[in-house]
C-alpha cells in the first residue's frame, strides 16, 4: 500500500469523528438556546455517578482473569502442556468465579443493608 494512502486513512477519520462531535454539540447548544428563549428550562446534566455493585463486580471478575493468567502462566512454565486451551478456559474459568464471588458479597451487603 502506498504510504501517502495509509496516512490520509486515520487522519481523515480522525477530522470526520471531530467534525461529527462538532457539529452534535452545536445543535446540542442550539436546542437548549431554543429552550431559553421559550422560557422553557433545559435539563442539567448530571454528572456520572459509580455505581458500587458495578465497580464491585468489573473488580472481581478482572481480578479473577488475572489469576487465571497467571495461573495459566505458572502451569505452563511448569509442565510443558500446550497453551491453546490452558489459556482460555483458565480465564474463562477465574473470570466466572470473580463474578460469582461479586454476586455472594453484593448479596451479603444488601443483606446488611436491609
Amino acid at each position: 500500500m502506498n504510504p501517502a494512502v495509509a496516512m490520509v486513512v486515520p487522519i481523515t477519520a480522525i477530522v470526520c469523528i471531530v467534525g461529527l462531535l462538532a457539529i452534535l454539540r452545536k445543535f446540542e447548544n442550539d436546542e437548549r438556546m431554543a429552550m431559553i428563549e421559550k422560557g422553557l428550562t433545559p435539563m442539567q446534566k448530571q454528572g456520572m455517578r459509580v455505581n458500587p455493585a458495578s465497580a464491585l463486580r468489573w473488580g472481581c471478575l478482572f481480578m479473577g482473569v488475572g489469576f487465571g493468567i497467571f495461573l495459566a502462566n505458572l502451569l505452563e512454565g511448569i509442565k510443558e502442556t500446550n497453551p491453546d486451551a490452558l489459556y482460555p478456559a483458565l480465564i474463562l474459568f477465574f473470570g466466572g468465579l470473580g463474578l460469582l464471588i461479586s454476586y455472594y458479597i453484593q448479596l451479603k451487603l444488601d443483606e446488611k443493608a436491609k
